[in-house]
């Protein structure tokens, strides 16, 4: 049975992409960055660095410094949100940006004119990721980051947190390892982000077989889960099957499944494999499937 769950409950959860990357990328910007009270002046920096220098680079250390700081006013917290959106489409990060955006709708409802911007580039992403991609894991490079799934780190380090492989899998085919021991919060998660459009008022199933690879304490641990954003600013969490949490702690392949009623005032489905801890998660024969209409 699913849950519904405000914001923060699912912040506490850890089940929040967006939350999580500006927690990690942005983390050691934070410990570095001095208290400044000057932080609109460092949003208008950080725009012209955008926008007239083109330095897309430097502009988005900065969002994500600003982002970072202690007291962010809600007005600035919600335009560096918008323009660390538009800044990751810029460097063609497209499902990176789907995150800020839906952020700032979601939690900065009262910023009106920010988030109808925001709004208005959401509005075109149910068309561009109407279905779940690469489930297989049969595109892309071993050693990198799937294509079509996320990884909620700055580009340059997502082949440190996620990555193809061609050995170690369940079967002949390629599968995908998520490390979570490279990341600075020991939580590693690789997801995709789609439209649930077509899924609404359906039944679907969520399936893959997990292990777990080096754990070094009892509560590492590689987890499945799925949720979904609905319209009226709830977000049910489907990672319980039957009441129960069930992780992965072992070495040897075990699939596990997660069955989701799907609202029909649902706007996203968010679904993904995390791994707890020192150990590596790995993740082989994902699918997901419609099970029947609800009524």
């Amino acid at each position: 049975m699913a849950e519904s769950l405000h914001k923060s409950d699912k912040f506490a959860m850890g089940f929040v992409p967006a939350l999580f990357m500006l927690l990690t990328v942005g983390q050691a910007i934070a410990v570095c960055a001095p208290p400044d009270s000057n932080l609109e002046e460092r949003l208008e920096a950080a725009v012209y660095r955008e926008i007239v220098l083109g330095d897309l680079k430097g502009a988005l250390e900065s969002y994500r410094s600003i982002l970072a700081a202690r007291d962010l006013p809600r007005a600035v917290a919600a335009r560096a949100l918008f323009q660390l959106g538009q800044c990751l489409e810029k460097t063609g990060q497209r499902d990176a940006a789907h995150q800020p955006y839906l952020r700032v709708v979601k939690d900065f409802g009262d910023q009106s004119a920010i988030a109808a911007l925001a709004s208005a580039r959401l509005a075109g992403w149910e068309e561009s990721f109407p279905a779940p991609r690469n489930l297989k894991f049969d595109q892309g490079i071993i050693g990198r980051a799937p294509p079509g799934w996320s990884v909620p780190a700055l580009p340059k380090e997502a082949d440190q947190w996620a990555q193809l492989r061609g050995a170690g899998c369940r079967n002949q085919h390629p599968c995908a390892v998520v490390l979570g021991v490279n990341s600075p919060v020991g939580v590693g998660n690789l997801y995709q982000s789609i439209s649930a459009a077509a899924y609404r008022g359906k039944t679907i199933r969520l399936r893959a077989w997990l292990r777990l690879e080096g754990a070094a304490d009892p509560s590492d641990r590689a987890q499945l889960w799925l949720s979904v954003d609905r319209g009226n600013g709830t977000v049910q969490s489907f990672e319980k099957t039957n009441g129960m949490i069930r992780p992965v702690q072992s070495d040897e392949w075990a699939e596990r499944e997660i069955t989701a009623e799907i609202a029909k005032d649902a706007t996203f489905i968010e679904f993904g494999i995390m791994s707890y801890g020192r150990g590596r998660a790995w993740v082989d024969d994902v699918s997901f499937e419609v099970l029947a209409i609800s009524h």
